[in-house]
């Protein structure tokens, strides 16, 4: 014989019965379907603005500590050469090809610097004001996966500073953000007003990829609109693509950047999930 559940004085249900236990409110387990995800929605006070001040803020420690690393352009260079070195030993240097092409095209080395300057800096926020108001179940985890990503390549840029390739001119890059800077609004590579806001040696793990990746994920994944799910996985190529073609990034750079994220990203939201069955289990 098969019993019965009551939770918290609702109408009773079979356990297995997934259409009963929807009806009622409850998971398959008993428990209450919204307060499986209360965890995870934050303080109930949360408000859009204190978010933005919360990552405002970090973004500032980060930028900090990002640009704060020191004179280590001589280290910063070795290691450069290090990974071309390899690339080349393995004929891994994409960098090379797609520079030459960008760069020896106009209309290419002008669609490759606006995405640079721009889609970095509008489509994060984006995402993450998209999850804040369509998935907040879901945003503190999520999110959470972001800022633990970026904070361990804080530890990439002390540990390892290195020179992207548009400042290695012995081996025929070409910065196509400064050949494009006499028409952009972004400052000469190298320049004070660059160097200012920008370690020039912060390459490895590539950030620029990661940030990408991870939006390109949240879109796919949590967005049901096809064509979206499309921009989801076109983005993050589109990122590796223009990063090596502007010549900011090595291909182990992109990689760094990619693997970082999948592993710290996906090491937050397999915690999130053990713990949500250890609460869901508790209660």
């Amino acid at each position: 014989m098969i019993e019965t559940a009551t939770v918290r004085g609702s109408r009773s249900f079979v356990p297995g019965d997934r259409l009963a236990a929807v009806g009622a409110g409850l998971d398959l387990d008993g428990t209450p379907a919204s307060a499986r995800r209360t965890w995870l929605r934050g303080r109930p006070g949360l408000t859009w603005w204190s978010e933005i001040l919360l990552l405002a803020a970090l973004y500032g420690i980060y930028s900090l500590v990002r640009n704060s690393v020191g004179d280590v352009s001589a280290i910063a260079f070795e290691n450069a050469t290090s990974i071309l070195r390899f690339e080349d030993a393995w004929d891994l240097a994409l960098e090379r090809g797609l520079n030459d092409w960008v760069q020896g095209s106009g209309a290419l080395a002008a669609v490759v610097a606006l995405h640079y300057a721009t889609l970095h800096f509008l489509v994060t926020p984006a995402v993450l004001i998209w999850l804040y108001r369509r998935r907040r179940a879901d945003y503190r985890v999520v999110s959470g996966a972001l800022m633990a990503t970026t904070a361990v390549a804080l530890l990439g840029f002390y540990l390892m500073p290195t020179a992207p390739p548009r400042l290695m001119r012995s081996e025929d890059f070409v910065d196509v953000m400064s050949q494009t800077a006499s028409w952009g609004w972004w400052p000469t590579s190298g320049a004070p007003a660059s160097d200012a806001i920008s370690n020039q040696f912060a390459a490895m793990p590539s950030l620029h990829c990661a940030w990408a990746l991870w939006c390109g994920i949240v879109l796919a994944v949590m967005v049901r609109r096809t064509w979206v799910r499309v921009i989801g996985v076109l983005y993050p190529l589109s990122t590796f693509f223009v990063v090596m073609g502007s010549g900011n990034h090595f291909l182990l750079d992109v990689v760094a950047g990619a693997a970082l994220l999948l592993v710290v990203g996906g090491a937050v939201v397999l915690g999130a999930r053990q713990l949500q069955r250890r609460v869901s289990a508790a209660a």
